[in-house]
């Protein structure tokens, strides 16, 4: 199986495609500063571009089995960066005829499965409030994703820590089974490499935590 990885030189991507890598898949990572990736792996492509650079997404989907990415907003952003580049990813998949698409998402993309959480509220209210434009790129590719056709999975996730990996985590909704403010990078890595094989979530977008 070959999985073409965006968001590939972030802290979840590099840890991303070395456990890929290591449990046998082949992996097209998609990466604008390829030096970034302290990887060297037969089974390694790296395709190096821009989120604007249309041919070169497709060149990196082109093959591809399924599509992880792990992009999302880390910081201030005076317009949408994450979500054309969905576009130009759904795009691709479509024409190279790649169904599976498995991606981040974060409490700011809602669900009706979710019930009321008053720790998960207050940390959407403070990123809307600090990230802006970045909260309205991520709620527009949970969007995005949802409107595509393909066999898209969203896996939200809280906040991000480097603990330990516990080999295994909490799967449910925000405020509904999900209470936990944080997941660590290596058990969300597990998880999404666990839905290469599987259907279980296809087209919803569980919550995760530890």
């Amino acid at each position: 199986m070959r999985i073409a990885v965006f968001g590939a030189t972030g802290r979840v991507g590099t840890r991303l495609i070395k456990e890929a890598l290591a449990r046998g898949y082949s992996v097209a990572a998609y990466a604008r500063s390829p030096q970034k990736i302290a990887v060297v792996h037969p089974k390694l492509l790296i395709v190096q571009g821009g989120l604007e650079d249309k041919d070169k997404i497709e060149e990196a989907v082109k093959g591809a089995d399924v599509v992880v990415s792990v992009m999302g907003p880390v910081g201030r952003q005076d317009k949408l960066i994450f979500s054309p580049a969905y576009e130009s990813i759904v795009q691709a998949m479509k024409k190279h005829g790649v169904k599976r698409i498995i991606a981040l998402g974060t409490p700011t993309i809602p669900d009706d499965n979710d019930g009321f959480s008053l720790i998960f509220w207050s940390l959407i209210v403070v990123v809307g409030f600090i990230i802006r434009k970045g909260h309205e790129d991520i709620r527009t590719v949970g969007t995005i994703l949802r409107k595509s056709g393909l066999d898209w999975t969203l896996v939200r996730v809280p906040l991000l820590t480097n603990g330990r990996k516990r080999g295994r985590v909490t799967v449910g909704y925000f405020g509904n089974g999900v209470e936990w403010p944080w997941v660590s990078r290596a058990d969300f890595v597990d998880f999404l490499l666990e839905q290469l094989t599987s259907n279980t979530y296809i087209g919803k977008a569980p919550a995760i935590s530890n």
